[in-house]
């Protein structure tokens, strides 16, 4: 079977100020009427959205009650909303828990409910259009992405589901929208792209075309993600962030990721940690497990982020260099370390079990057994 060196399905409208353009993109698409899914903590830059929609005419209702780590009986409660009110489009305003629950909505205009019945591996989701991602923060790329995370609250665990047919039809990206995130979550946003970056570079769907850009994402995030930290309102930084975080879901379409999100969900889940730092805690020690089979490509990650090597470093090593480096980035934004959300001794088989399970794994470059994962928990946490 040919497989596909690169695909992007996602049409990407891009500039500061390109907010303003959404009314007339909906009108010339035959939009009359949208749900506008957000959260309270973009009530300072919606009125442009909501300007845009006025001026073009477009009808709109709002959902704000959306969640971190969208649990699916919000994404049921918004489509009934949607659906009730007859909405022909679907507007994400947000983060990457808004892009994933306007997501879910909107596969189920077209897709009967509830929707963790598409989180199994064989159901099949007709095409759903009408999704307009707008991103407020840098770093899930689920405006681009062909997935989305939703939260199994009776099991406790975040569940992915596969939507190849339900992806953003646009993506407007606006990094003006973005100068006003804090410092935290800027920095944990951030990390969430460089993990992408990181795990989509070395997976094993990872080919050379990507690669090519993967390295540059990883550079500019390295470059750029400090300064967007340190000052918000430094547009050059926020442009910088904006476009990695963007192609980040294009190579989570196109290559996925592997160990370090399987860990992040399941310690995200069970310890409340915001997925950019979970990313973070786990990133290091996975590629430091990986340079046993790939070293080249993890010395690689090293050199961008400014790390020497010797000429005969060996893959241990480079891994070693690596983890200091990656944990040494993290530290500067500011991270807390993972004892802030950890306070007490996990049950390491328990998890070990729910990482086991968890899909992503399986692109992993180094199969991780049972007592793999749990040795690299506690080097995680302990």
């Amino acid at each position: 079977m040919i497989q596909v060196s690169f695909q992007e399905n996602v049409k990407i409208i891009y500039g500061t100020g390109s907010i303003q353009l959404t009314g007339e993109l909906l009108k010339g698409c035959g939009y009359n009427k949208v749900l506008v899914v957000h959260d309270a903590g973009v009530a300072g830059i919606l009125e442009h959205l909501l300007n845009s929609l006025n001026e073009y005419g477009i009808s709109y209702i709002q959902f704000d009650k959306v969640q971190p780590d969208p649990p699916s009986h919000i994404v049921d409660e918004c489509s009934e909303l949607c659906n009730r009110e007859g909405c022909d489009a679907v507007i994400a305003f947000g983060g990457g828990s808004v892009i994933d629950t306007a997501k879910g909505v909107n596969i189920l205009r077209f897709n009967e409910g509830p929707i963790l019945r598409y989180s199994k591996p064989d159901a099949e989701i007709i095409p759903s259009p009408g999704l307009i991602s707008i991103p407020t923060t840098a770093g899930t790329g689920s405006e681009t992405s062909d997935g989305l995370i939703i939260t199994d609250v009776e099991k406790k665990v975040k569940v992915p589901i596969l939507a190849t047919n339900a992806m953003s039809e646009y993506a407007i990206l606006d990094a003006g929208l973005m100068c006003g995130m804090p410092p935290k979550l800027t920095a944990y946003t951030g990390l969430d792209a460089l993990a992408h970056s990181c795990e989509a570079y070395t997976s094993t769907r990872s080919n050379s075309f990507t690669g090519l850009i993967l390295e540059k994402m990883i550079e500019t995030v390295t470059t750029w993600l400090p300064i967007a930290v340190q000052d918000g309102s430094n547009l050059e930084a926020r442009e910088h962030m904006a476009i990695t975080s963007c192609l980040g879901g294009c190579m989570l379409t196109n290559n996925g990721t592997h160990a370090g999100h399987s860990f992040a969900h399941i310690l995200g889940a069970k310890y409340h940690i915001p997925h950019g730092a979970a990313c973070a805690y786990a990133e290091p020690y996975i590629l430091e497990y990986n340079a046993a089979v790939i070293p080249e490509k993890v010395m690689k990650i090293g050199k961008i982020m400014g790390g020497e090597f010797y000429d005969k470093a060996t893959p241990t090593e480079i891994g070693a260099v690596v983890r200091k480096l990656y944990i040494g980035f993290y530290k500067s934004l500011g991270l807390p370390p993972i004892t802030e959300f950890i306070t007490e001794v996990p049950d390491w088989n328990m998890l070990a079990a729910a990482i086991m399970d968890e899909p992503f794994l399986a692109f992993n470059p180094r199969k991780m057994e049972h007592n793999d994962i749990i040795e690299t928990l506690q080097h995680i946490i302990l």
